[in-house]
């Protein structure tokens, strides 16, 4: 426990000082300043609007994710969890996973190892939709900053395309004692052997809608601090800004989310208003996520104390 707390205050204290690092050389009160010319209500619209359709989204995503792949789970049953993923991103995006683990593991008796490999299925899909996306955009907005990752967009989809061929077709057809054949025999990588093209589709789709709402929000929040930002920008750097967002090297976005904001939008304004704005976002974050802790707390203590349960039934049959 005592450790636990330890490396999560050590975090913090790094997120901090990045931000400390970005702000160098800035007067806190041109900060300050910045933040008060902001426009409160559309700042709250854009980032209440994105954070919903963000986290509805989500709990669809995931609910369709568990029935593909386990058992038919409704959006409604898996919206505890969702809220205790959101809140546990505070900590990392590691931890905040096993929420969703958790929920396979007590709900639908899936095995440990299986739940990892379903996220993990999951985390496969949203990096080859990083990979087109970030293309798309280099290809639609030549002067997007994004464009330096084009060879490593190319190369991230053109791996993941292997990957998914071997899936799909030639890896259940390959000799019994090949490697690769032992891989796709594995139960816990269910998931990717039952995934079809239509699964893919549809769970490509649903991202994709997230990350777009995410970019009109996005967009929103730069205009509440009277941020010239084009829109075609804004949604080209979107995915880019999610997955630094959701590191899990980074406690909520802290200190990634000022690096991301002061570096790619530096052309579009000051570096005063682009750290306020990038400290507004996280602020929100922050505000938003804290109360969801409530909300998740009796149904995960509740799946926790069944986890309890097996552990202590299992280790009493072991000593019978």
């Amino acid at each position: 426990m005592r450790k636990s707390v330890l490396r999560n205050f050590a975090t913090y204290a790094v997120a901090a000082a990045i931000v400390w690092y970005v702000a160098r050389g800035l007067s806190w009160t041109q900060v300050f300043d910045a933040a008060s010319r902001a426009k409160l209500w559309l700042f709250v619209g854009a980032s209440l609007g994105g954070f919903l359709c963000c986290f509805v989204g989500d709990t669809i995503l995931y609910s369709r994710l568990f029935s593909y792949f386990h058992e038919p789970t409704d959006a409604f049953e898996v919206l505890p969890t969702t809220a205790a993923f959101y809140f546990l991103q505070l900590i990392n995006s590691y931890v905040a996973s096993g929420a969703y683990v958790l929920f396979l593991h007590v709900r639908k008796r899936t095995p440990w190892i299986t739940s990892a490999c379903t996220l993990m299925f999951l985390a496969y899909v949203d990096v080859i939709l990083l990979a087109i996306l970030t293309l798309t955009a280099i290809a639609l907005v030549p002067t997007s900053p994004i464009r330096l990752g084009f060879n490593y967009a190319a190369g991230v989809l053109l791996v993941g395309c292997l990957i998914a061929s071997f899936w799909l077709f030639w890896g259940a057809h390959l000799g019994s004692g090949n490697w690769l054949r032992w891989i796709y025999n594995r139960p816990s990588m269910v998931s990717f052997r039952l995934a079809q093209p239509a699964h893919y589709a549809k769970l490509l789709a649903i991202r994709f809608l997230i990350f777009l709402s995410s970019g009109f929000a996005l967009y929103g929040q730069f205009a509440s601090f009277h941020i010239a930002l084009p829109l075609a920008q804004a949604l080209a750097l979107t995915p880019f800004i999610v997955a630094v967002g959701s590191s899990p090297f980074s406690p909520g976005g802290i200190g990634t989310t000022q690096i991301v904001f002061t570096l790619a939008f530096a052309r579009f304004a000051d570096k005063s208003d682009l750290l306020a704005l990038s400290l507004a976002v996280t602020a929100f974050n922050l505000v938003v996520r804290i109360p969801m802790g409530f909300l998740m707390d009796k149904p995960l203590v509740r799946e926790v104390v069944l986890v309890e349960r097996e552990v202590v039934r299992k280790r009493s049959a072991a000593q019978a």
